[in-house]
């Protein structure tokens, strides 16, 4: 029996985040390790909010990743005054990145417990087939 159903992303690996951003190739600003202060976002509405990462989308708006007290990043987007199309876009990059961030994770964990892909196959909408084996 199979059924349809999603899945939300809790981003809760800095490491993991800023390596999707990288693969992704999309331009982005980071807090260093070294400094004491957190990257300011402006919005377009004149606010202003505190993250630790801030990515362009392609509508060369500002995408924010905020750390949370429980130490999950929370999305911060800038979309005042953005079409539909823009819109639509814009959380096309989130979920892209979400999805690398998934991807990432799920390799580093199979790694961890002693697994190899050996067969990784692109799906339709964006889905990744992965065959693991641990080899004894």
């Amino acid at each position: 029996m199979s059924g349809l159903g999603g899945i939300d992303v809790v981003i809760i690996s800095a490491i993991m985040l800023y390596k999707a951003i990288e693969e992704m190739a999309l331009e982005h600003r980071k807090v260093d390790a070294l400094e004491k202060e957190k990257l300011r976002m402006q919005m377009s509405t004149g606010e202003s909010v505190t993250v630790e990462v801030v990515v362009k989308d392609p509508n060369n708006r500002q995408i924010g990743f905020q750390r949370q007290p429980d130490g999950t990043y929370k999305v911060i987007a800038d979309s005042a005054g953005l079409s539909a199309e823009q819109m639509r876009k814009q959380q096309e990059t989130i979920n892209g990145i979400r999805r690398r961030y998934a991807y990432n994770m799920v390799i580093q964990e199979l790694n961890k417990q002693g697994y190899q892909v050996v067969e990784e196959k692109k799906m339709e909408k964006s889905t990744v087939k992965l065959v693991a084996r641990k080899w004894q």
